[in-house]
């Protein structure tokens, strides 16, 4: 797997995005972003993300915000009632269990409500710089045609054999890429993906192609 590890992190590279949340990291950061993030886009989250940091510079500010507040700052990317809730849930656990500190820890991470294994793998790639996976629905689709993996259980235990500890974080955006812009719910752009050789639906498709 090696091969296809370097091919992951050579495709990003080529293709880096330098958005807020992926340049300037911090575990507070990334644990914002992604909760931002997500059923929204990058474009819509791009606005209101750094002004979101600014009026809430660390978790204990979330701690300390009333939902109404939370909600005026969210309101522009939309569903800001739910991701103000779960903000407030999250800050609380960070505060009250963890004493204002994010863990840098997989199962602390992942056993916060709120958070789950997502945004615990993200936190801990992008935010910690320590070796996690990162599995989010366009990854597991990306992994279940290239590889037939079948669940977010058996995408996180294959991704934990794979993912390098030197170059996580390039690995992870670049699978997280592929699925959302190369490896289409609709149409995948097979020709644009550096997976082709490792890929069981490439291999299928072209087979099928040439009868």
């Amino acid at each position: 797997m090696e091969g296809l590890v370097d091919a992951v992190v050579k495709w990003e590279k080529e293709h880096w995005v330098p958005y807020p949340w992926r340049v300037d990291r911090t575990p507070y950061k990334v644990l914002v972003a992604e909760v931002l993030l997500q059923r929204t886009t990058r474009k819509a989250v791009s606005r209101v993300y750094d002004t979101f940091l600014s009026e809430f510079p660390d978790i204990s500010y979330i701690y300390k915000a009333s939902p109404q507040e939370l909600e005026l700052a969210l309101k522009p990317i939309g569903l800001y009632k739910q991701r103000a809730t779960r903000l407030k849930e999250i800050a609380k656990a960070i505060v009250e269990v963890f004493g204002g500190t994010i863990p840098c820890d997989y199962a602390s991470l992942n056993g916060i409500y709120g958070v789950g294994p997502y945004i615990a793998g993200a936190v801990l790639s992008f935010g910690c710089g320590k070796k996690a996976p990162v599995v989010d629905s366009n990854v597991m689709r990306l992994l279940g045609r290239a590889f037939g993996v079948k669940g977010p259980r058996d995408a996180i235990e294959f991704l934990w054999g794979i993912v390098p500890e030197s170059g996580h974080e390039f690995f992870n955006y670049g699978l997280v890429d592929l699925g959302a812009y190369v490896c289409a719910y609709r149409g995948p752009k097979c020709s644009e993906c550096p997976l082709r050789p490792y890929c069981e639906y490439y291999a299928s498709s072209t087979a099928s192609r040439a009868r």
